[in-house]
């Protein structure tokens, strides 16, 4: 979808990084093996980035479904030389394969912050100028709570609603508010400046990318399940949890630095 992602964050920030595996890897060199692909297949070091939610999602919804996947990002935990989450709370469903590090995959905040006029911006997309907004973003996929969406809408009828779809095979057509499909970061920087606030509605425990853009963007937050374990409870000023919690692109580039430099790593 053209977001720059922690990869291409990633590979900016440490210029000598390449994409894909290479020919052979020598001593200073070290392997990033996103879970799902399993098996790191290169001698040398490696890293599992186990940010896949599926050990969770097994658990929460008792299903089988994922169970290749799991297996993947087991042999992914087991084989490789390190281990990292970027939650807490997920580290206990790798412990078992040895020591778990917790590193933030980052957001950028430049992109996602507070902008000033919310009336030109509900203006520039046909939104309501006189109402209460709320935001949520997702898909159809049980994990992320879109039918908590629509209890709490039945129930605030008078809040309008921005609804970011990810994609279209996941979506549905929202009728309390305004649906988009796929848009482009900047734009949904601006869709969550449009709004008074966001409903975080997931079933899991760990905040998804586009709850830290909110939160990075200063949105207000309401929790329709107070009672779930988090990382932290959203305080009045979201925008300085993201700072605090070291999600912003500097922290996340000092913490990566200085975890790669600690395993032997130079670039």
């Amino acid at each position: 979808m053209g977001e720059d992602t922690f990869w291409t964050w990633f590979k900016r920030e440490f210029p000598s990084s390449k994409f894909g595996l290479p020919n052979r890897m020598s001593s200073d060199d070290i392997l990033l093996q996103y879970s799902t692909l399993g098996f790191p297949n290169l001698p040398g070091k490696s890293i599992a980035l186990l940010w896949e939610l599926y050990p969770e999602m097994k658990e929460v919804f008792k299903k089988d479904i994922w169970d290749q996947k799991i297996e993947r990002i087991f042999q992914c935990s087991k084989y490789c030389t390190y281990r990292t989450v970027s939650s807490p709370l997920a580290a206990r469903y790798y412990q078992e394969f040895g020591h778990v590090d917790v590193l933030p995959i980052g957001v950028d905040t430049e992109l996602f912050k507070p902008k000033r006029d919310k009336e030109l911006l509900r203006k520039k997309y046909g939104l309501p100028l006189d109402k209460e907004i709320g935001f949520w973003g997702g898909t159809t996929h049980p994990m992320k709570g879109y039918d908590r969406v629509l209890e709490y809408a039945k129930n605030h009828p008078d809040i309008y609603w921005i609804i970011v779809w990810k994609w279209d095979l996941e979506s549905d057509n929202f009728s309390g508010g305004h649906n988009f499909i796929k848009v482009n970061q900047e734009t949904l920087s601006e869709l969550m400046n449009c709004a008074n606030f966001i409903l975080f509605t997931g079933l899991l425990r760990s905040y998804f990318m586009l709850e830290w853009e909110a939160m990075a963007c200063d949105l207000p937050v309401r929790l329709y399940d107070s009672s779930l374990e988090r990382d932290f409870i959203p305080s009045n000023s979201p925008r300085e949890d993201v700072f605090r919690q070291k999600w912003d692109r500097i922290n996340t580039k000092a913490l990566w630095t200085q975890y790669l430099e600690n395993k032997g790593i130079t670039w």
